[in-house]
């Protein structure tokens, strides 16, 4: 590291030492994203104005940049192409829904460590925006060729000054910075060095670590997709046809279960830069079809002949069990390119030892009101959860980096576990035990809605069933890339303690967010000290009740949900975030997620959000000690729902370990589904959900066989 003194400014800052260099014409997207680019955010699409062709499309979010991001330990360096006068290249499709918005920029960021620190030492993510002109908002396409800006804020202004600078390099502007830490430098009035927006923090663009390049929706009034295609930093006269061709289709890949996941090896072909592999719960032969999500992308970095990749997935319900799933891989050009041909290169894997994840049970009248009574009397305990009910558990094997901090924090820096349980009133109760070194909590005058910057807790919330939602999935999510009200409404829920930090002087606070930005009507929240056996504290725990009822917007039209009850399972969108405040703001955030995706911008992306369920009483649960009553026979309940369409669940239960089959048959006799073959199922409760899609109405007959020798059966009705 290289410390660098600004002229005029007060305060040493620190710069990285330089990134590797971009190299000539390089080329973001063609027909896919560049494989030398480790994340991307977007969506690769069919033009909307030439389904032959492939392009980027961006949806409107509060606030939001998407990006082609490079490593964030380390930018690339830009300062040849700028030197060389180099070209950004896009052509660029701005949806008419967007005229008028103010922000809507074309974004570059230079690294950033996350900090959010205001004494000089952060390095802070500089902005460089070329804001977009009104008269290229008209749904058209436009082809850019825009030459990059000179190096400084100042050498920028003389430009414009001298009139030197093409005209639409005249509207490049050094952008300033926005910290985590919830502050500016020069971003409200873009007077670079001169700012009056904490100018001690000033600091010139890193053309030596460029880490970002996107598209950037600076406001919350709304808007309209915008769609990219052509992409690349380079010579003007660059011919960018040869990065259109895709690479031979992908073979060779062998499919196993293991313990940890399921497994896909193959060798590498290096006339492959990368490879995309998918997942879905039906046979894959179309990479496009419903169903399909992309598990991981793939960059060969030549340093091994052997690739190998395991899908370390959990199971959202026990219902779904024994899960079976298909995998298929794709290869991919330089240039990102893919071929979609999966012929060779696809198969399905039955894997009996992929764990239960986590889920929000429903729970007892008497669990509710031992939780609404331990909240009323200020006591954080979870004694009203059942024994059984599994916990999730945010640490470092199983969380991500959020918008702050960075890589190489302990579980005893930050973590923790969090029950959820649902009442038949429609009450949400939330219970956390965190640990943390050095608890800071907001103070007693903060509002709840600032309390992100200190030691709380935040939780992600989609008040839908993603099954219901098109192009939702239980395995791929929301497909929401904004917080959205109405019928699939998002939220973000806050606990927050406020006050020293002992329980006699701490309050605790629920808060909604992205919606009524209050305290639920009837909510409440209680605060303690978290202690270990020997009585020393090691961090703080809190118990949170938000009713359902109260969260929704009215005049948005949210909707309210009745809770699912008894059989009946929903999978909502779901994410925990807890956020670490050791200094005057929050140094640190981590998000559990097991999805790549799951990054800084959860807070207002449901689609990088997990589905989890909220399982009825009756249905199946995910114990280690059982958890459920064990019968004395076999017993298969009636189907529910009943009419049904197209989907309803099928409840049986067991009274020991042992093969079982369940089949649909018609009023003729004749098979029609086959739900379990054979399959080895512990004793207890289990639930299994069938689909009638394609399937006539009318009555069929399921039928369980178990042990080889018993055999019930009942009547269901289809009805469409």
């Amino acid at each position: 590291m290289v410390a660098l003194l600004f002229t005029g400014a007060t305060e040493l800052y620190a710069q990285s030492d330089p990134g590797p260099p971009l190299g000539d014409d390089f080329i973001f997207f063609a027909n896919g994203t560049n494989t030398a680019v480790p994340n991307f955010e977007g969506t690769v699409v069919d033009d909307p104005l030439d389904d032959t062709n492939k392009v980027i499309q961006y949806n409107y979010g509060d606030w939001s940049f998407q990006a082609f991001r490079f490593d964030a330990a380390v930018g690339v360096d830009v300062s040849q192409n700028r030197a060389d006068g180099d070209v950004l290249n896009v052509s660029l499709l701005v949806s008419a829904d967007n005229a008028g918005k103010p922000g809507l920029s074309i974004m570059l960021e230079d690294k950033t460590d996350g900090s959010g620190a205001m004494d000089g030492t952060a390095d802070l993510p500089f902005r460089l925006l070329w804001p977009i002109p009104e008269h290229y908002r008209n749904g058209e396409w436009h082809h850019l060729q825009i030459p990059l800006p000179p190096a400084t804020f100042e050498e920028l202004a003389t430009g414009r000054t001298d009139d030197t600078l093409d005209s639409l390099a005249t509207h490049w502007v050094y952008g300033g910075a926005w910290s985590s830490g919830n502050f500016g430098v020069g971003v409200s009035d873009l007077l670079g060095p001169d700012t009056e927006d904490n100018p001690q923090l000033w600091q010139e663009y890193e053309w030596t670590n460029v880490q970002n390049l996107g598209v950037f929706y600076d406001s919350n009034a709304g808007g309209g997709p915008m769609y990219l295609d052509n992409v690349y930093i380079g010579a003007e006269d660059f011919d960018i046809s040869a990065a259109a061709d895709p690479p031979a289709a992908m073979s060779g890949v062998t499919f196993e279960a293991t313990a940890t996941g399921n497994k896909m090896s193959w060798m590498h072909n290096s006339s492959f830069s990368g490879y995309n592999v998918y997942t879905s719960l039906a046979p894959i032969t179309d990479i496009t079809a419903d169903g399909v999500e992309l598990v991981r992308r793939i960059t060969a970095d030549g340093s091994s002949d052997m690739i190998d990749i395991t899908h370390s997935i959990q199971i959202p319900h026990v219902s779904l069990a024994p899960l079976e799933l298909s995998y298929a891989v794709t290869s991919l050009s330089t240039f990102g390119v893919e071929n979609p041909d999966v012929s060779s290169s696809s198969s399905t894997i039955n894997n009996p030892d992929l764990p239960i994840q986590a889920f929000i049970t429903e729970l007892t009248e008497g669990e509710a009101e031992q939780l609404f009574d331990d909240l009323t009397a200020g006591n954080a305990s979870g004694s009203g959860f059942p024994d059984w009910l599994k916990p999730f558990e945010v640490n470092t094997g199983t969380a991500v980096l959020g918008d702050a901090g960075a890589l190489g924090w302990t579980d005893e820096d930050l973590s923790a576990k969090v029950w959820a349980g649902y009442s038949a009133d429609n009450e949400l109760f939330l219970y956390t035990e965190v640990t943390d070194d050095q608890v800071t909590l907001a103070g007693e005058s903060v509002p709840p809605s600032d309390a992100w910057q200190h030691d709380s807790i935040e939780f992600g919330w989609g008040n839908y069933d993603v099954r219901d939602v098109e192009g939702g999935s239980i395995f791929g999510g929301s497909p929401h890339t904004d917080m959205l009200r109405g019928e699939f409404a998002d939220y973000q829920f806050r606990v927050s303690g406020h006050g020293d930090g002992t329980k006699a002087g701490t309050a605790a606070m629920p808060y909604v967010g992205w919606s009524i930005n209050d305290a639920p009507a009837g909510g409440g929240a209680a605060y303690d000290v978290l202690m270990d056996e020997a009585g020393a504290a090691t961090g703080y725990k809190m118990l949170a009740l938000f009713p359902l009822d109260a969260i929704q917007n009215a005049e948005e039209s949210d909707v309210v949900l009745d809770p699912p009850l008894g059989t009946d399972v929903r999978f909502v969108p779901f994410i925990i975030a807890l956020n670490d405040g050791d200094g005057a703001n929050r140094d640190l955030q981590i998000i559990w997620s097991s999805r790549g995706i799951a990054d800084g911008q959860w807070w207002n992306t449901p689609a990088q959000w997990l589905s989890v369920a909220m399982s009825g009483r009756l249905t199946a649960t995910a114990t280690e000690d059982g958890g459920t009553e064990v019968p004395g026979a076999i017993v298969l309940d009636q189907n529910y729902p009943n009419p049904f369409n197209p989907a309803t669940s099928i409840r049986f239960a067991l009274p020991d370990a042992q093969p079982v089959t369940l089949r649909v048959f018609d009023m003729l006799g004749r098979p029609v589904a086959t739900l379990l073959q054979d399959t080895q199922l512990s004793s207890g409760s289990h639930t299994v959900r069938f689909d009638g899609n394609g399937l006539a109405s009318g009555v069929y007959v399921y039928r369980l066989e178990a042990g080889g020798s018993v055999i019930q059966a009942r009547r269901m009705l289809l009805a469409k």
